[in-house]
């Protein structure tokens, strides 16, 4: 299965990659040991396709949720953990360090192989490959919310403080996007129809309209 969420602990037969409970005090059988190797931080050791190994520690907390999400073929992997950032790092294993790290990720969906981020208040991000990330920015302030999916349409609320003493204290404005052409709709756009194409036919000339 492409999707699949990794317990803490893991075989190498299983997959390419084992938490680890302490970073590696040498270098001893490593490539490299980067990243964040304090007691606050996840040591984690890939496992190249050639045998090479190395470790990267990623900002978290080891006793909470760790989540491994296989992107493609194995070897491309989210990574999330809870973090002060809510930082999620992307990892190719065949290659020393993460490709790529998103802040503020506050809800995960996912759409045949799209994976779909809520980026914490005004943001969202579609990994379409490992390498290709389509960002929809700054949309709003306060929080994307009511998140879903119905027939390939991403849905939900955009959320405003209005600051008013009274009543509603957000302004919420409906939204879609299109996870297959990625055009993005909010508000009164949504009402607007499609304009139908009518479809013309040329007319042949006679032979005696010719002259």
């Amino acid at each position: 299965k492409r999707w699949q969420q990794a317990e803490k602990t893991v075989t190498e037969n299983q997959n390419p990659y084992k938490i680890l409970k302490y970073p590696p005090a040498y270098m001893d059988g490593y490539l490299a040991i980067n990243g964040c190797l304090s007691e606050y931080c996840i040591p984690i050791e890939f496992t190249k396709n050639n045998g090479e190994k190395w470790v990267y520690g990623f900002h978290g907390e080891i006793e909470k949720e760790i989540e491994i999400i296989n992107l493609k073929d194995n070897r491309y992997f989210l990574i999330s953990t809870v973090n002060e950032l809510n930082t999620n790092y992307i990892v190719d294993i065949e290659t020393i360090n993460p490709i790529n790290e998103i802040d503020y990720v506050s809800e995960k969906l996912k759409y045949n192989n799209d994976l779909i981020l809520i980026l914490s208040s005004n943001s969202i991000a579609v990994i379409k490959q490992p390498n290709e990330i389509k960002y929809i920015q700054t949309l709003n302030w306060d929080g994307i919310r009511n998140n879903r999916i119905e027939n390939g349409i991403l849905k939900g609320q955009l959320y405003d403080w209005n600051n008013c003493e009274s009543g509603e204290q957000y302004d919420k404005t409906d939204y879609e996007l299109d996870l297959n052409t990625m055009v993005f709709k909010r508000g009164k756009e949504l009402e607007q129809k499609p304009v139908p194409i009518k479809k013309l036919t040329a007319e042949k000339n006679k032979w005696w309209k010719i002259w």
